[in-house]
């Protein structure tokens, strides 16, 4: 152990660099010293060079002793924390490698069942988190040795791969979770994930299908996911909670659905239409599952029935379905499974259905979730709607349909008058025509009460 100087076979220089070979907790390190080789080298570093060799050589000299002083003191301070530990606790100290942290988390107790698709993703994570750092710092193989300088580097990187600002932030979380419950028993002495900043995120929501759009998707959906599909969107269930619906949460007597959603763990209680009921009874109960084949395929395979559905909205031609995100280089999906839920929700509160109902319904604890993540309406329907509740002094009703093509409504002419009332009916009806599917039955409804009288009359 001490200074080394490499060499080739024919004693030349292979390096111009003094080099220090030194001993920490049973391991050999040989490190590049930084001090530059200078003078005439002798044959062996026993015998004495020139002036100038001899001063490069005690420079060297000088800095692997500091570097052993260094791996020292650390190695010190390792048993302190380890006598501390052991004083306190009464047990001794145990170091939680890299490569065992995904099983140590998973086996930390949860409030609630872990969610399979969530749980496969943060067990992605901590691989890949483990992988920077075998690739980029391979000194470190334990918790305890995580440095806030890798946990910087290692969200940067996430940051260099353009990563959308949740899926930053679910890392970040994750990561700072780990450390935090695990910490103490890894013996980390600080959360290296402790004060990084979250980044601000540009939430892209859902938006609701269209009824044309919903019939288009169901024509194109294959046998498996059909009544899948269907039964989203008659009870605003979540894909897993469809997917995995067993005939025990299903009342056909008296025709209701009651089952504990998988991802708030809230009772949701759902009327069964008479479209669904009819589905449903159409089905043979040869599993405790209502689509055994469904949820086979869902346990094997998260991501089966995203796939199929999205086959099913590119063959219906359904537009908008992804759209270009400002803060990632990946596209956002506003029109998929999930979005089912959200068309339920938004026709049922544009309909006048109260929210304690939609909330019975979906299982939300809180109506700001309601109205934040899945409350969009179209803008022709929340357009109608706010003209057809408001009251017509602040609308102005059909006025503008009421004007003559050269805008002249100040002649006095009773023809003129007469022509214009004659015509906002079928204006109005052509208007219903047009817009008509991207209203609910309410809407119309009380278009068509506007329009009755004036033909009557």
């Amino acid at each position: 152990m001490g200074l080394e100087i490499q060499k080739n076979k024919d004693g030349s220089l292979k390096s111009n660099w003094w080099y220090g070979r030194f001993e920490v907790d049973g391991k050999s390190h040989c490190v590049n010293l930084g001090i530059e080789v200078k003078g005439r080298v002798p044959a062996t570093l026993r015998k004495t060079g020139d002036t100038a060799f001899e001063c490069s050589r005690t420079l060297a000299d000088a800095k692997i002793k500091e570097l052993i002083a260094h791996a020292r003191s650390r190695k010190t301070a390792a048993h302190h924390l380890q006598a501390l530990y052991e004083i306190k606790a009464g047990e001794e100290l145990t170091q939680i490698a890299l490569a065992e942290m995904a099983e140590r988390w998973n086996l930390l107790p949860t409030k609630k069942k872990r969610c399979p698709l969530r749980t496969e993703n943060q067990l992605t994570t901590i691989r890949q988190f483990r992988e920077f750092m075998k690739a980029t710092f391979p000194q470190a193989s334990t918790m305890s040795q995580i440095t806030r300088k890798m946990a910087l580097a290692w969200m940067k990187s996430l940051d260099d791969m353009g990563m959308a600002g949740a899926t930053y932030n679910t890392k970040l979380s994750l990561l700072k979770g780990i450390f935090e419950k695990l910490g103490t028993e890894a013996g980390v002495l600080t959360n290296p994930f402790n004060g990084i900043p979250f980044h601000e995120t540009n939430t892209m929501h859902r938006q609701p299908f269209t009824q044309k759009e919903l019939n288009a998707i169901l024509a194109h959906c294959d046998d498996l996911i059909r009544p899948v599909v269907l039964t989203a969107m008659c009870t605003a269930m979540r894909r897993g909670d469809c997917a995995m619906l067993k005939w025990e949460s299903v009342d056909l007597e008296n025709g209701f659905i009651s089952v504990k959603t998988s991802k708030t763990g809230e009772l949701a209680e759902i009327p069964l239409f008479p479209l669904l009921r009819a589905e449903l009874e159409k089905l043979p109960r040869k599993s405790i599952y209502v689509f055994p084949d469904v949820a086979k395929m869902y346990k094997a395979n998260l991501m089966g029935l995203t796939w199929r559905f999205k086959k099913a909205i590119n063959d219906a031609k359904i537009e908008g379905a992804v759209i270009e995100r400002d803060d990632a280089m990946q596209k956002a999906s506003v029109k998929d499974f999930h979005s089912l839920r959200t068309t339920w929700i938004t026709m049922a509160l544009s309909a006048g259905v109260p929210m304690e109902l939609v909330r019975r319904v979906t299982g939300h604890s809180t109506v700001d979730v309601v109205l934040k993540h899945y409350f969009r309406p179209g803008r022709e329907a929340f357009k109608m709607a706010l003209e057809t509740a408001m009251p017509k002094m602040l609308t102005g009703g059909e006025q503008s349909d009421q004007k003559s093509e050269d805008g002249d409504q100040k002649t006095g002419n009773s023809d003129q008058k007469t022509d214009a009332g004659d015509q906002r009916p079928l204006k109005m009806v052509r208007w219903l025509l047009k817009h008509g599917e991207d209203l609910e039955k309410a809407a119309i409804l009380r278009k068509l009460a506007e329009i009755e009288p004036m033909i009557a009359a």
